[in-house]
């Protein structure tokens, strides 16, 4: 299913297509802070925010030090695959069509 079917089907892999496209363009370091701003732990960092909002009950559960970990070993995976790739632009293209779920024959 391509993206566009996600949007207009409200196809719930929409809500993990789109965390992943942001984090690919943070890898890239094309995500305009989007990342850190909405999730700190995956920079290490606590997240901010006012204090006694829903939000502070639900980021105790969030582990920053593993996230952050997680966060490294993907920055490390990805450009050494970017590195190994002949143009990187194609490279950011592969990556992209992954996440989204686009075979070859569906933009033919």
């Amino acid at each position: 299913m391509i993206f566009q079917e996600q949007v207009d089907d409200r196809d719930t892999v929409i809500f993990v297509s789109i965390p992943a496209l942001l984090i690919l363009k943070c890898l890239d370091d094309d995500d305009k802070g989007i990342c850190r701003s909405f999730f700190p732990p995956m920079f290490g960092e606590d997240a901010k925010h006012e204090s006694g909002s829903e939000d502070e009950a639900n980021t105790q559960y969030v582990d920053k030090v593993a996230t952050h970990k997680r966060y490294l070993e993907l920055i490390k995976e990805y450009q050494k695959s970017r590195v190994r790739s002949k143009n990187m632009f194609d490279f950011f293209n592969l990556v992209e069509r992954s996440i989204l779920g686009i075979n070859d024959d569906e933009t033919t």
